[in-house]
C-alpha cells in the first residue's frame, strides 16, 4: 500500500489541492458507503483536472490500487486497517493537522452517499461522527509534551477502529457487498 509520502507526491503530480490524509479520509468514508467509491465523486473531491498527461494516468491507476488496498484492509478479520498519516518520527503538530484532515476527508466522503443518513440510526454510529467532528478541530498544544503523544496515539486508534467499526456496520445495507465482513 502506498505511504503518505508517496500519496502526498501523487497527488502534487494530478495537481490536487488535497492532502494525502484528507484524500485516504474521503475514500474510506467512501468505502464505508458505496460498493467502490466511483471516480467522478472522488475526482471531483480531489479537484483533478479533466485533460491529464500520461504521468497522471499513471497516478490514477495507483489510486486505484489504494482504494482496492484499502478496501481489503478494512475487510480484514485481523483488524489491520490504518489511517493514512505521517509517520511516528514526523513533528507532533504534522501527525495531529493530519489526524485532523483524516477525519474531515472521512466525513466529506462519507456524507455525500444517501447510505449516510440511514447508517447513523444507531447511538454509537452518530457518538462515532460526532468524535470524528470533534477531531476535525484538533490543534497542537504550545509545546508538544509525552502525554499528547499518548493522546495522539488513542486517538488514531479511536478513528482507526470507528472506521472498521462504521465499514462492518453498513456491510449489510451496500447492495454487492459481504454480509459477514470478517470471514
Amino acid at each position: 500500500m502506498l505511504d503518505y509520502k508517496e500519496l502526498n507526491n501523487i497527488l502534487e503530480n494530478l495537481q490536487s489541492d488535497a492532502d494525502a490524509a484528507d484524500c485516504h479520509g474521503f475514500f474510506c468514508g467512501q468505502i464505508c458507503v458505496t460498493e467502490f467509491p466511483l471516480q467522478e465523486v472522488w475526482k471531483e473531491y480531489l479537484d483533478l483536472k479533466p485533460d491529464i498527461d500520461i504521468e497522471a494516468v499513471q497516478g490514477l491507476e495507483e489510486l486505484h490500487v489504494l482504494i482496492a488496498d484499502t478496501m481489503k484492509s478494512l475487510e480484514s478479520h485481523d483488524l489491520d486497517f490504518q489511517p493514512l498519516l505521517p509517520n511516528d518520527d514526523s513533528p507532533i503538530d504534522e501527525r495531529i493537522s493530519a489526524l485532523s484532515e483524516w477525519c474531515h476527508g472521512f466525513l466529506n466522503g462519507f456524507a455525500i452517499s444517501q447510505q449516510a443518513n440511514s447508517s447513523l440510526e444507531d447511538e454509537d454510529s452518530k457518538e462515532l461522527i460526532e468524535n470524528f467532528t470533534r477531531i476535525c478541530n484538533l490543534g497542537a498544544g504550545d509545546e508538544p509534551d509525552e502525554g499528547d503523544e499518548r493522546a495522539l496515539f488513542e486517538l488514531v486508534e479511536y478513528v482507526r477502529l470507528g472506521a472498521i467499526f462504521m465499514y462492518d456496520q453498513l456491510s449489510i445495507s451496500i447492495p454487492g457487498r459481504s454480509q459477514e465482513v470478517y470471514h
